[in-house]
């Protein structure tokens, strides 16, 4: 299994959270195929970084990810997270290694 997870960061701005919402949880969704929503972030008392909301989207092996990703969709997340990157942080985990 292969994901990537999306951690937004704390922000008071309301703009930044309806942004991640209306525009990188509709990709996400639009590119898996089914409906991705955001969890909200209790704690993460060990991180000096604060997250107001968390979301990941999986896939079977790292190229079906490569596959989803290069789909219109995965190439208008990509283009939006160009100006939104400051906003969140992005893991990628492998499981299949």
């Amino acid at each position: 299994m292969y994901k990537i997870l999306f951690l937004l960061k704390k922000n008071k701005d309301p703009d930044i959270r309806e942004h991640f919402n209306n525009f990188i949880l509709k990709y996400l969704s639009e590119i898996s195929g089914s409906e991705i929503k955001a969890a909200s972030v209790e704690s993460n008392l060990l991180l000096e970084q604060k997250y107001d909301n968390f979301c990941e989207l999986s896939a079977k092996s790292k190229g079906e990810m490569d596959n989803m990703m290069n789909t219109e969709d995965g190439k208008n997340l990509n283009k939006d997270l160009a100006d939104f990157h400051k906003h969140i942080d992005l893991i990628t985990v492998n499981y299949n290694q």
